[in-house]
């Protein structure tokens, strides 16, 4: 293969891969509201938010499907503190821990 034909093919992959990379963000919100799995509990704190921005270092892989599935799922502080969905990470080891976090830090108003 010529200098100029390994060049295009680098070039056309480069282009393939940035727009499947523009798709997929596309197809994710960057932020989105966790339901209530008891919606009648706390009816003045708002639902908590998720960033996918501000995990985007880890890649989606590291999330998905194993800790969240590819749908919005419901999910307590109970699930979290046992190592579940959030609690995954968020152990005090990782990242900052569920428990004793001030609860505006992710249940955010609209």
């Amino acid at each position: 293969m010529r200098a100029s034909s390994r060049s295009r093919a680098a070039w056309l992959a480069a282009v393939l891969l940035l727009a499947a990379a523009t798709a997929l963000a596309a197809a994710y919100p960057a932020v989105l509201r966790i339901p209530r799995r008891e919606a009648g509990r706390l009816p003045a704190l708002p639902e908590a938010l998720f960033s996918h921005r501000t995990h985007d270092a880890f890649g989606c892989y590291a999330c998905h499907p194993t800790t969240f599935p590819q749908a919005p799922l419901a999910f307590t502080h109970d699930d979290m503190n046992k190592g579940r969905f959030c609690g995954r990470c968020h152990d005090g080891r990782m990242s900052f821990p569920v428990a004793g976090t001030a609860c505006a830090r992710c249940h955010v108003p609209r």
